[in-house]
């Protein structure tokens, strides 16, 4: 991890910022908001993208159907790189398998981040009781600040 250093002081830590990222015009959004902060800050940026782990058995990482989404998360991922890349903003990569939620909240805790860049999308009343939310659960759970991008 690089460090600032200033003649007389104590080396400053970069901001580490994860951004999780799906397949969705609110991640698009997410990606933009996050590359318009760490142009403005020098933070460290990793994004992320979870396979979600749907029928829990050991065998799923060799199946088609995980094979297929972790393909397109793997492009998704290139993607998002190519898009920092080109606004000189570098990036890290990282590719999960398991509950979202719970993924987000786990790379975000063992790797020591300061801040999460998350979309909400915005389901309300009905919808977020019954099915929950990606953005209500990581902000209840996580160790760090979560930024909710809307």
């Amino acid at each position: 991890m690089e460090e600032e250093r200033e003649e007389g002081k104590t080396p400053k830590r970069r901001l580490k910022v994860l951004v999780p990222i799906e397949e969705s015009e609110i991640s698009e959004l997410v990606i933009k908001r996050s590359g318009q902060f760490a142009k403005a800050t020098g933070c460290e940026i990793t994004v992320l993208t979870v396979v979600e782990d749907i029928v829990h058995y050991p065998e799923f990482p060799h199946t088609e159907l995980y094979q297929k989404r972790q393909e397109k998360a793997d492009e998704l991922l290139k993607r998002v790189k190519k898009v920092f890349d080109q606004y000189g903003i570098e990036c890290q990569t990282r590719l999960a398998i398991g509950p979202i939620e719970e993924e987000i909240v786990r790379i975000a805790e063992e790797g020591g981040f300061d801040v999460i860049f998350l979309g909400s999308r915005g389901k309300g009343g009905l919808k977020r009781m019954l099915l929950g939310s990606v953005a209500d659960t990581v902000i209840r759970h996580a160790h760090c600040s979560v930024a909710v991008i809307r």
